[in-house]
């Protein structure tokens, strides 16, 4: 998976930097030229040959008037990085399911950066939750279960819908948001007794 985030974001900045270049009528001789990096090194960033070392897409964002995330999007600035890593979850009650946000990324063929597009974040954030290193917040949970039309309890627990029935899920779906994981725990146990005794 490592490896697969490592070429997506490789070839997200390879497309950013084609773009970028071309609107702004440049070739790749004239960005070494800005920059001082060897015309081979740059043909490399450009094909998508290999991610550009950090100190190079500072100076490469440098010449073109860009922030360095609009090249690559998981650069992050060291001490940005750190305290991001710092801050907490803003529901640090939240289990968050990693696994199921990847395969529903997988299933749903779309790439990282649309799914942070159609959210309206940065996609280094998306990257985060798919690496654990972040859990989203309960609003951003909640835009990834209408993305993919599921339950945030899905996204949220993996105890909760891949051990109930489509009728329960149903039910379940029905019940406020706000409901801690103890009410929603014994309103799932009441659920299955009642349709079980149905049955």
């Amino acid at each position: 998976m490592k490896d697969k985030l490592k070429q997506s974001i490789i070839a997200i900045t390879s497309a950013n930097l084609k773009r970028i270049l071309y609107n702004q009528k440049l070739t790749q001789r004239d960005l070494a030229a800005l920059t001082g990096i060897s015309i081979p090194s740059i043909n490399r960033y450009y094909l998508g040959n290999g991610a550009i070392p950090q100190n190079n897409l500072v100076k490469i964002a440098k010449a073109l008037h860009v922030a360095p995330d609009e090249l690559d999007p998981s650069y992050q600035p060291t001490k940005d990085f750190l305290s991001q890593l710092a801050e907490k979850s803003d529901n640090p009650d939240l289990k968050f399911r990693t696994d199921y946000l990847k395969q529903l990324i997988q299933t749903s063929n779309l790439s990282v950066q649309e799914v942070a597009s159609r959210l309206n974040i940065k996609p280094i954030t998306v990257y985060k939750w798919l690496a654990g290193v972040n859990t989203p917040s309960k609003e951003n949970t909640a835009k990834l279960a209408d993305l993919f039309n599921v339950s945030v309890n899905s996204l949220a627990d993996a105890s909760k819908e891949i051990r109930l029935t489509p009728q329960q899920s149903k039910i379940l779906n029905a019940l406020p948001s706000d409901l801690t994981n103890q009410q929603t725990d014994l309103i799932i146990s009441l659920i299955k007794s009642v349709l079980e005794n149905a049955n």
